[in-house]
C-alpha cells in the first residue's frame, strides 16, 4: 500500500479506487492495476509488526493456508516463514496472467512447503469444508460487491477453531485525514470539495458494485453476523514519512516513488494514466448523485495543482527540503470459526 491520498493529490489517489468494472471484473494484469499490486506492497509492514501479528493469529509451521484473491500471492511470501516449514499454501485468484506471475515468485520464496495456484471465484473456492488451518485474504473484501458472502465462503473452508483474516483498509478516512507535508495547504473552500468528492464517489462506487472503501472498519461486525467467534482488530502501524537526509530504506523508497510520479505527470503516460483513473472517478460520482458542476471544479483544482506543484516539489527533494509524513487506516481482522 503506497501513502494514502491527501486531499491536494486526490486523483493520484485514486490508485486506490481498484474494483469492479460495471460490465465485469477488472484485469489486474493490466497495466495500472498490476503495477499498483507490486508498489502499494513494498514496505507495507515493519518486521517486528509481522512477528507479533503471527503470534496473535496463531501461525505455526506446517499449516494449510488459503489466500482468496491472492494476486501475486503477496500473503504467502509475507507469512511463508511463519508457516512454510512442511506448510501448504493455496492462492487463488481470477486472473491467470497473475497467477502465472506469482508461480514464478514463489519458486524464490516458497523453499521447505508447498505452494499451489488456482484460478477460481471468491463466491465458490474449489475447496471442500473444513479444508484449512488459515483462510485470508487482503485488499479483497473492499472490492466485492457481496463481501460478507465471500466472507461466508471462507469460514465454510476452515476447521473449527482456524482463524479467519482479513487485512482490509479504510481508505475514505485515510483520504479524509489532514496529512501534513513541505508543500503549500489547499485552500479550506479546497479541502471541502475534495472530502466532498470522495465521499460521494465511494458511495457511487458502493451502488455501481464495485465495493466500499470503508469495509476494514465493517469487517468485524460482518464477522460477527456470520457466528466467528474470538473476533479481535489490529492497526497496521507503518507510518509513511520521508525527512532529510531520508537515510533509511522505505523513505528513500517513497522519494523515489514520488520523483518518478512526478517526472512522467505532465508527459503522455502520465497524463493517459491520471484520465484512466479519473473516469472511473467521474462515473462513481455521477452515480453517487454528486453536482457535475462540483466535479468540474474538482478536476479544474487537481488540474492547476498538478501544474504549479510538480516542479516545486521536484526542486524541494532536489534542494532536500521536501518533507510529508501521514498514516494509513489499514485493519488486520481476525475471527475464529466455531468450535
Amino acid at each position: 500500500m503506497s501513502p494514502p491520498a491527501s486531499r491536494a493529490g486526490f486523483i493520484r489517489g485514486t490508485a486506490r479506487i481498484m474494483s469492479e468494472e460495471n460490465s465485469g471484473k477488472v484485469e489486474w494484469s493490466e497495466k495500472h492495476w498490476k503495477e499498483m499490486l507490486v508498489k502499494q506492497r513494498v514496505f507495507l509492514w515493519l518486521d517486528d509488526t509481522l512477528d507479533k501479528l503471527a503470534d496473535w493469529i496463531g501461525l505455526e509451521p506446517g499449516m494449510t493456508a488459503i489466500d482468496a484473491g491472492c494476486g501475486l500471492g503477496y500473503l504467502g511470501y509475507t507469512f511463508w516463514k511463519y508457516i512454510g516449514k512442511n506448510g501448504r499454501y493455496f492462492g487463488v485468484d481470477m486472473s491467470s496472467q497473475l497467477l502465472q506471475d506469482a508461480r514464478a515468485g514463489a519458486a524464490e520464496w516458497a523453499k521447505g512447503g508447498e505452494t499451489h495456484f488456482m484460478t477460481g471465484d471468491v463466491y465458490r473456492l474449489p475447496f471442500p469444508d473444513n479444508f484449512a488451518d488459515i483462510v485470508m485474504c487482503q485488499t479483497l473484501l473492499m472490492h466485492l460487491k457481496e463481501p460478507r458472502e465471500a466472507l461466508a465462503e471462507m469460514l465454510r473452508m476452515a476447521r473449527p477453531g482456524a482463524p479467519i483474516v482479513c487485512n482490509e483498509p479504510d481508505n475514505l478516512s485515510s483520504m479524509l485525514m489532514n496529512d501534513y507535508s513541505s508543500m503549500p495547504e489547499p485552500e479550506i473552500e479546497e479541502k471541502l470539495l475534495f472530502s466532498k468528492v470522495a465521499i460521494i464517489c465511494n458511495e457511487g462506487r458502493i451502488k455501481l458494485g464495485r465495493g466500499d472503501l470503508r469495509i476494514g472498519a465493517r469487517v468485524p461486525l460482518l464477522m460477527s453476523k456470520l457466528g466467528m467467534t474470538d473476533i479481535e482488530t489490529r492497526l497496521n502501524d507503518r507510518v509513511y514519512f520521508a525527512q532529510p537526509p531520508y537515510d533509511s530504506p522505505a523513505q528513500q523508497y517513497h522519494l523515489k516513488e514520488v520523483r518518478e510520479q512526478l517526472e512522467k505527470e505532465n508527459t503522455p503516460e502520465g497524463e493517459e494514466k491520471r484520465e484512466f483513473f479519473r473516469s472511473r472517478l467521474r462515473e462513481e460520482f455521477q452515480a453517487g448523485g454528486g453536482d457535475p458542476k462540483d466535479f468540474e471544479r474538482f478536476e479544474a483544482i487537481t488540474d492547476k495543482r498538478i501544474a504549479e506543484h510538480t516542479p516545486m516539489k521536484l526542486q524541494q527533494i532536489e534542494n532536500n527540503e521536501y518533507y510529508f509524513c501521514h498514516g494509513v487506516m489499514f485493519y488486520i481482522i481476525r475471527g475464529r470459526k466455531p468450535l
